[in-house]
């Protein structure tokens, strides 16, 4: 695969992996909010006749509270954020003509086969997405130093593994961030581009490792 290949499942992988940290946080909070809405408020926990209505009535309002009529419901914010991040990946995967209940699920099953120009877009909408998302629910970058092993292009700094998805899926890219030189360039990888960020599969990676690393 080329390297905007890689960096499209990358991005998917990671999203995946937000999207469903983002949803228990949703499901939690709709939890709460579901037995907030059961609970009488602090004094009404009984009908006592002649206890005031918050609204200034008589009326026993315990009834009116099991229902939710005298407090707004609070917002699910996690379900907000989750709803957003749902129709940006059904508006990517649309642009792949893709249908079905899991987006995500069909971006990354569909993303080796497609063009590379076309992965690139996707890449840089998940990559978007997946950088707004993970700081607004505390999930950062999931990425881990790979020591011992230069840079297969820049030969001096150190790599990263990004470990979103599965192990097979895992990709490395470059602490620095270099980019592609284009034809020529050493990263090796086929279908280079000018200016593309950096990737490689990980078992490319260990592989230049345990031969002395990538030479021209």
């Amino acid at each position: 695969m080329t390297p905007h290949h890689l960096h499209a499942l990358a991005a998917a992988w990671s999203l995946h992996n937000a999207r469903q940290h983002l949803a228990q946080l949703a499901r939690d909070e709709q939890r709460d909010i579901d037995a907030a809405r059961l609970k009488p408020a602090d004094g009404l926990r009984s009908p006592v006749y002649g206890t005031r209505h918050p609204s200034g009535g008589h009326s026993d309002p315990l009834a009116t509270l099991l229902l939710g009529a005298e407090r707004p419901d609070r917002v699910n914010r996690w379900a907000v954020l989750l709803d957003r991040a749902d129709r940006v990946t059904t508006g990517v995967a649309t642009m792949l003509r893709l249908t079905g209940d899991d987006p995500l699920s069909q971006i990354i099953a569909a993303s080796p086969r497609i063009l590379p120009g076309t992965a690139a877009e996707v890449a840089q909408h998940l990559q978007d997405e997946d950088g707004w998302l993970r700081p607004a629910i505390g999930m950062w970058p999931q990425r881990e130093p790979m020591p011992g092993v230069p840079c297969p292009a820049c030969q001096r700094r150190t790599l990263h593994v990004q470990t979103a998805g599965p192990e097979s899926a895992w990709t490395v890219v470059c602490a620095a961030d270099c980019r592609c030189t284009g034809e020529g360039c050493r990263c090796g990888m086929p279908g280079a581009v000018e200016a593309t960020v950096h990737i490689w599969p990980r078992e490319t990676v260990l592989g230049a490792g345990s031969n002395g690393g990538c030479h021209d």
